[in-house]
């Protein structure tokens, strides 16, 4: 673990229910209610399967009567303290947007950052502020210097920002994409790697792949990868849209050069507010897609030098920052814990009441994740989606053509129990 994550671990490990965050911001919003703090002031352990738990939690959603939000790969709702940060904040510039009162929001982007930084394992300087994994992936896709007789290695699972992202820059610069696949039936983390170890040479320079693909849900090993990469001089991207929030992750740990993410999904933070991660030996080799006013500023400041975009909703990387500060509260391993066994559950019970279902990719024990893509045949796809969202108000990715239905489902801790057995009964009812 490196030691600015033990760092950050060991100063939240005092107070769950008060806020470094909280104290030393302008804020005036609680960070939660107070049945939800006495829940984790008293929790012990995963808290798993303790429903009275994860409904005080839920407590914390504003999300519609009976609506069940499965869509955490895509987006999420976000708990009140983020939605009041981001709603504070608005109000505060529409009331006074002069420079004098603007100037609080430097601090507050700085304690952000720097939440951001020990939740993840990373050093401050090393974070950059973005709108989301497109803009970050492209940052890296942009500002790395490629040519003829270099190569690109992709996974097919890959998001288009950082797959199809690549083949255009690579028709512009000259050169080379390769895109491995990965079996459909996992066992072990060596099923995972020989296609990439098959495909990368002397002349890869990028590793590029999804932690957790929003495709099948497989989870690629980071760490191994990253190693793969480095062993033929090769620098290593990590688009981590579906982990951060989701996953216990160290950067350091991990050794990637680049990692990317979006705030609206399992960090539950605001719209168009996220980062990339660069790490401080990668930075001098990425030149910054954008330069502004304050560029002279930031240019010696790391990570820094990738967020000069202008004018931008400042209040909105402070929200990213408190939900940093939610999720800590709880505990990542306990978030992550739940989602786990949601998804398992949702997938037992959906084999067992579900005819003609099968899984994209049966995945190999550690290898899963809180993302379910189920397809089920002979069934009138359309009329299926529509009666999921409109009779049984389920909302996910769910559609497909034809008789074939395709659903991803994935559940977060707005979801309890009661709802994923309601779930898998309403898409038996309807296929």
């Amino acid at each position: 673990m490196s030691s600015s994550r033990r760092f950050f671990l060991k100063s939240m490990g005092a107070s769950a229910g008060m806020s470094a965050l909280f104290l030393s911001g302008s804020s005036s919003l609680a960070l939660a209610a107070q049945n939800m703090q006495q829940a984790i002031s008293s929790a012990n352990g995963l808290m798993t399967e303790n429903e009275d738990f994860w409904k005080a939690v839920q407590a914390e959603f504003i999300i519609e009567k009976d609506l069940m939000m499965m869509n955490a790969a895509n987006m999420t709702p976000t708990p009140k303290i983020v939605h009041e940060t981001v709603i504070e904040h608005t109000r505060d510039m529409e009331m006074n947007c002069s420079f004098q009162n603007r100037a609080k929001y430097g601090d507050l982007t700085e304690k952000a950052r720097e939440f951001i930084a020990g939740f993840l394992g990373a050093d401050s300087d090393e974070i950059g502020f973005v709108r989301n994994t497109s803009e970050a992936n492209n940052t890296v896709i942009n500002g790395l210097d490629l040519g003829p007789g270099d190569e690109v290695l992709i996974w097919d699972q890959n998001h288009p920002c950082n797959n199809i992202a690549w083949h255009q820059r690579a028709e512009r610069l000259g050169f080379k994409v390769v895109t491995v696949s990965t079996a459909e039936t996992l066992n072990t983390e060596e099923d995972l790697l020989a296609p990439f170890k098959a495909a990368i040479n002397s002349n890869t320079k990028v590793l590029a792949f999804s932690h957790v693909s929003n495709v099948t849900g497989t989870t690629l090993p980071g760490k191994s990868m990253t190693q793969l990469a480095h062993s033929v001089g090769a620098k290593c991207l990590v688009d981590g849209a579906q982990t951060f929030g989701y996953m216990d992750i160290d950067l350091h740990d991990m050794g990637c050069d680049f990692y990317t993410s979006s705030g609206q999904k399992w960090i539950l933070g605001p719209r168009e507010a996220s980062f990339v991660y660069v790490k401080k030996e990668a930075q001098a080799k990425l030149w910054p897609n954008i330069v502004t006013v304050g560029w002279e500023r930031v240019k010696e400041q790391g990570a820094r030098k990738y967020e000069s975009l202008g004018q931008r909703d400042d209040g909105r990387l402070w929200a990213l920052g408190r939900a940093v500060e939610f999720h800590q509260m709880i505990g990542q391993d306990r978030i992550e814990a739940r989602i786990n066994y949601l998804a398992n559950s949702l997938m037992d019970q959906l084999k067992e009441k579900v005819p003609n279902i099968s899984f994209l990719t049966e995945q190999a024990e550690g290898f899963n994740s809180g993302i379910t893509v189920s397809l089920i045949s002979n069934t009138n796809a359309p009329e299926a989606a529509r009666t999921l969202y409109e009779k049984h108000r389920i909302s996910g990715a769910i559609g497909g053509r034809e008789d074939v239905l395709r659903a991803r489902l994935c559940p977060h801790i707005y979801i309890t129990m009661d709802q994923i057995e309601k779930i898998a009964d309403a898409v038996a009812a309807s296929v």
